[in-house]
């Protein structure tokens, strides 16, 4: 098995943190390369924090954000020689375990690309702060076509609505099958909560998620308790220290709150809707779609997303159930 890791890193300090070498060397345990890819204006003594655990760094201008980044070092990859390409990020502490354990938990599933998360925020896609493709995806070009059309956005939620959710669509049309390691349709998650990362973060970790957002523990958009995130972090054995949080820049604060505002209401819209409409995702992840084409084969369905005990099951059908619970 040949793999290889493609890091995303931005640091508004221009420094690389203990979180990120922690995470680079947690990748070069299970990838035969890791390539560094930065916005960051990053001196030599940051850049030599990188010695003897990346192949590869490349500072890039800051725009496209993860998206673009990725760009840059997968157009000088040749992906078909390759078994699976991980792609991920500086916006996660992690991880909290060894990844070995993610890969071969994932491994006997049927799929061509999979992620730790799904999300249901504005359309279903697969979060990307981690995600992997196998070598028939690789193979096709289709992961070269995609990245090839990535512009340089400069707005978060354009790069967002664009490339994080429309990379999860375009590969379903193309055909490929998704799967993650943990679903918001799995009934151990609590239906009605668009991002499960910033919602439900001990939950992910009992179903194998071995990560933690940034968002959360520096921004809290759900006002959840972060003393148990942290000990449950601290009791699989993440250090700690590598907990090292950047605050918002006094300029950026305004944007900020109007942002949390909208989503707000945003959220509190979709909770009075019915629960057809609650979660709109469900409509890319379970229902049947207009046919697609897979390499001159046409689909009837976008597949739904699996996991490691097979399929999940569509939360809008398990709320109707006789005793099932209604968002």
């Amino acid at each position: 098995m040949r793999r290889v890791a493609i890091f995303a890193h931005y640091d508004p300090r221009d420094t690389i943190k203990r979180y990120i070498v922690h995470h680079l060397a947690a990748l070069r345990e299970v990838c035969d390369e890791v390539h560094f890819a930065s916005t960051a204006q990053l001196a030599d003594k940051e850049l030599a924090k990188l010695e003897g655990i990346v192949t590869s760094h490349r500072l890039c201008e800051n725009t496209g954000y993860d998206f673009g980044m990725w760009a840059r070092v997968i157009g000088g990859l040749a992906l078909g020689q390759w078994d699976e390409l991980v792609l991920t990020n500086s916006s996660v502490f992690g991880p909290l375990v060894p990844l070995a354990g993610a890969f071969e938990r994932m491994r006997g599933v049927d799929c061509d690309f999979w992620g730790m998360t799904d999300s249901l925020e504005m359309e279903y896609h697969i979060q990307s702060f981690f995600l992997v493709f196998r070598a028939r995806l690789l193979k096709s070009g289709q992961v070269e076509r995609f990245f090839a059309s990535v512009l340089p956005y400069r707005n978060k939620w354009q790069v967002i609505r664009s490339y994080e959710i429309g990379l999860t669509h375009f590969l379903l049309d193309q055909g490929f099958k998704p799967s993650v390691v943990a679903s918001v349709g799995d009934p151990r998650l609590r239906i009605g909560v668009c991002n499960p990362c910033i919602g439900m973060p001990i939950a992910l970790t009992k179903l194998g998620v071995p990560y933690v957002k940034v968002e959360l523990l520096r921004d809290n958009p759900y006002h959840l308790r972060l003393a148990p995130v942290r000990a449950r972090m601290a009791a699989l054995g993440y250090p700690i220290d590598c907990v090292e949080l950047e605050r918002l820049p006094k300029r950026k604060i305004l944007s900020w709150f109007v942002l949390r505002c909208h989503r707000m209401l945003r959220r509190l819209r979709q909770h009075f809707r019915p629960a057809a409409y609650l979660i709109p995702a469900v409509s890319a992840a379970f229902r049947a779609a207009p046919t697609g084409s897979e390499h001159g084969k046409t689909s009837s369905a976008i597949p739904a997303p699996t996991g490691p005990g097979g399929p999940i099951e569509n939360p809008l059908d398990r709320a109707r159930r006789p005793g099932g619970s209604t968002p």
